[in-house]
């Protein structure tokens, strides 16, 4: 019989995904002569999965979550299968009460869109605590009725300009430490969160193809909120040392500059670095969080310095936000205004 975790894989429903979690986490605690229960799991290893048996899942989450209110709300990571994802995805999210007497058991959550709602515990995956002071997840990001929200801070412009350059090397190697940490932090869902920001880098590599197809120039402007992910002492994986620049006191912002331009058939290519340093670049900034601003200049309008911009932030979720700012936000609101008068709705 294998010790090695089945790791999730992608089609896993909730209930599976559950089951190979639990049975990791049943493995661990054997192996530091612990009892595997929700204590244990939450103070200890910290991830909570929910039991099958609805009675130990009511008992456990009242344990965890029963004193929370919405003065007083746990902020946490969980992977869960909301209402518009075909799959399980990672959120950040308040958990403001738990609902224990309806005939599926839920809790109470809030997310940053602003936005409530409950979240049924059969569709609950994993739950871990978040770090203090992180911001929210909006749901639907990916949705073309997703509406940027108006909680987000104004980033400082300085801080979407890149000082110092991630190498290619680098940026992978900054891949390979995150996932190294995850699968120590999630056993066999570390997967959840490496396809999870695929799919955001994926979704970033066609932002900027579509706005380079849109425009004889754009400027891409990439930041990465870089950190050093290293796990000290693993006895079954040796890595480098991270890059200096995640060990400094002084924040520096790091990224990439890249400039991309429309070919006439109908392709985008890249003046500065290659599409697979592109790829790295932006796998970091779905990893770790960070911003991909364009500005592009038109085809047919080069005495117009910059047509268009746009903003894209990573909140160290995942999953990646269009960003406006006060006067955007007026005119995307006049227009959906105008959109539903005519349309008759």
């Amino acid at each position: 019989m294998s010790n090695q975790p089945r790791l999730a894989e992608a089609g896993d429903d909730a209930a599976a995904l559950r089951e190979a979690s639990r049975n990791y986490l049943q493995m661990v605690a054997q192996s530091c002569g612990e009892e595997y229960d929700a204590p244990w799991a939450w103070n200890s290893f910290g991830l909570w999965v929910p039991p099958e048996e609805p009675l130990a899942a009511l008992e456990e989450v009242q344990w965890i979550f029963g004193d929370c209110s919405p003065e007083d709300p746990a902020t946490v990571e969980i992977l869960w299968k909301s209402w518009d994802e075909a799959a399980p995805a990672w959120y950040r999210m308040h958990i403001m009460e738990t609902y224990t007497d309806r005939p599926r058991p839920a809790l109470r959550g809030t997310w940053a869109n602003p936005a409530t709602g409950l979240v049924e515990l059969a569709d609950v995956v994993a739950v871990r605590p978040s770090i203090e002071g992180l911001p929210l997840s909006c749901t639907g990001t990916t949705s073309p009725k997703f509406r940027p929200s108006p909680l987000r801070l104004a980033a400082d412009p300085e801080d979407l300009l890149p000082e110092v350059t991630m190498t290619q090397a680098e940026a992978e190697l900054m891949i390979s430490l995150y996932l190294h940490l995850e699968s120590h932090r999630l056993g066999p869902l570390w997967t959840t969160i490496d396809a999870q920001a695929a799919a955001t880098r994926d979704r970033l590599v066609d932002i900027i193809n579509t706005a380079g197809a849109a425009g004889s120039r754009t400027d891409i402007n990439i930041t990465v909120a870089v950190r050093d992910a290293s796990v000290s002492q693993c006895p079954h994986h040796v890595f480098d040392p991270a890059p200096a620049y995640t060990g400094v006191d002084e924040t520096r912002t790091v990224g990439l500059h890249e400039v991309a331009h429309a070919h006439k058939d109908g392709t985008v290519g890249l003046e500065e670095h290659g599409h697979e340093y592109l790829r790295a670049v932006l796998t970091c900034v779905a990893l770790y969080g960070g911003s991909v601003h364009l500005a592009t200049v038109p085809l047919d309008g080069s005495a117009v310095p910059v047509a268009t911009e746009s903003l894209y932030r990573v909140h160290y979720d995942w999953r990646c936000e269009l960003v406006e700012d006060a006067e955007q936000r007026q005119i995307r609101n006049l227009n959906d205004m105008i959109a539903t008068r005519d349309g008759g709705h």
